[in-house]
């Protein structure tokens, strides 16, 4: 009789997390040796894991081994796992750092025979060297079902690509990684997901795995948090998701601004491209906001616009803006700030809103005054109003020369303005 679940171990060179696995895994067996087999194949290391293997595999009858005769890279060592782990419904790919926690077989085992899905994830915990954990994904405390792989993506996005998180069933995975050819460092996912198509898919209601912080690719990190990253649509999940679904559910990864370093490591081109492909990113078009800004890139601001009216947000940026300034009309200049503020953030080639925000901190005594009026001028460098506040600005701060340059540069265009021969004088 085939068991229910493998849990395949790809490893290179990580005997010592190799053998607290195994040791976690010969614990947790004691319940489920008739359910669960363990297939580990060694990519050739050249530590102590052949010797580990070797007498684990002679005292474990749980235990299969395979040793590539040479390093086969670690997406092909997987591929050859996945392709010759036949005899059970399931597998459970789990990278050798990684390890289940007490009681996680168990309920495992419990899921798969209740729920029978076509992939299930995992809730899990990042957890460093010293044992402290350091970030976790979401475990909403109850089993959660989901029609198909797109609806599972949508409501976890991002904590899919964790390898050892995923348990699919094994017929739906071989077939998966005959369809999905592409050189994208997420690969594993783009397997799973497509053997999740059709469902049913299933998160289960705990953190029940811990995976380490240490990675390989270090070095990479750049690239494939990035455009490998937001490459994944087009490499496979576009079976399953529209493009609009997609780019929105990017901001779970690039969220609080975390990832800017990494974009910044790149072309600034690149970004712009992936901000005009999903524009439904906040997080990106923040980024390239940023960057652009920092760059003198003025000629990117179309990009951002673009963007902004794709998904509707240059329309609700404007409304912010009128509903801000009959705010600070009214007295309400905490209100006003808000509002402005976030239209400058849904649509920031709108000068009027960063000049609005530039007055209205200037107002209350806020230091980035001049932070704001600057952007108004990035945006619109020979802006009448922005020019004038930045005179204001400069003026109430002392900086009675910067005051009549900007002055001078409205008068240039306009001889008789009353306001800026007004700021003049008072520089004068």
């Amino acid at each position: 009789m085939s068991a229910l679940l493998c849990i395949g171990i790809p490893t290179f060179e990580r005997a010592d997390d190799l053998e607290h696995l195994l040791g976690c895994l010969e614990r947790q067996l004691n319940d489920a040796r008739e359910d669960v087999t363990v297939f580990v194949s060694d990519n050739a290391s050249a530590d102590r894991t052949p010797e580990l293997l070797r007498e684990a595999a002679e005292r474990l009858p749980w235990l299969r081994v395979h040793r590539q005769p040479t390093n086969l890279g670690a997406a092909p060592n997987m591929h050859w796992l996945i392709d010759h782990a036949g005899g059970s419904e399931y597998l459970w790919l789990i990278g050798d750092d990684d390890v289940p926690h007490d009681g996680a077989l168990a309920a495992v085992v419990d899921l798969l025979r209740g729920e029978r899905p076509a992939w299930l994830h995992l809730p899990h915990r990042w957890v460093d060297p010293s044992g402290r954990v350091v970030g976790a994904s979401p475990a909403r405390g109850h089993v959660e079902r989901y029609a198909d792989a797109g609806n599972m993506y949508r409501a976890h996005h991002h904590w899919l690509t964790f390898l050892s998180a995923s348990i699919v069933r094994t017929a739906g995975l071989q077939q998966s990684i005959r369809e999905v050819r592409c050189d994208n460092a997420y690969i594993p996912l783009l397997w799973f997901f497509r053997a999740g198509l059709d469902g049913p898919c299933v998160a289960a209601a705990e953190h029940l795995l811990d995976g380490g912080t240490e990675i390989t690719w270090a070095d990479r990190r750049h690239t494939i948090m990035t455009l490998d990253f937001t490459a994944l649509y087009d490499d496979g999940l576009h079976a399953g998701l529209s493009e609009a679904e997609f780019g929105a559910t990017l901001d779970g990864f690039y969220v609080d601004g975390w990832a800017f370093d990494l974009w910044e490591r790149l072309p600034i081109e690149r970004l712009a491209d992936a901000v005009a492909r999903f524009p439904q990113s906040q997080g990106l078009r923040d980024y390239l906001w940023r960057l652009a800004r920092a760059q003198s890139r003025r000629d990117l601001l179309a990009v951002l616009d673009d963007a902004a009216r794709a998904v509707g947000d240059d329309a609700v940026a404007r409304e912010l803006v009128a509903t801000g300034e009959e705010a600070f009309a009214g007295g309400d200049a905490q209100a006003a700030a808000q509002r402005f503020a976030e239209a400058a953030a849904r649509l920031p080639g709108l000068s009027a809103a960063w000049n609005n925000l530039a007055v209205t901190a200037h107002h209350l005594g806020l230091p980035d005054a001049r932070i704001y009026v600057e952007h108004a001028l990035f945006v619109a460098p020979h802006d009448r109003d922005a020019l004038l506040n930045r005179g204001a600005i400069r003026l109430a701060d002392g900086d009675r020369v910067g005051a009549q340059a900007d002055a001078a540069s409205v008068i240039e265009r306009d001889p008789e303005d009353p306001d800026a021969r007004q700021l003049l004088t008072l520089a004068g």
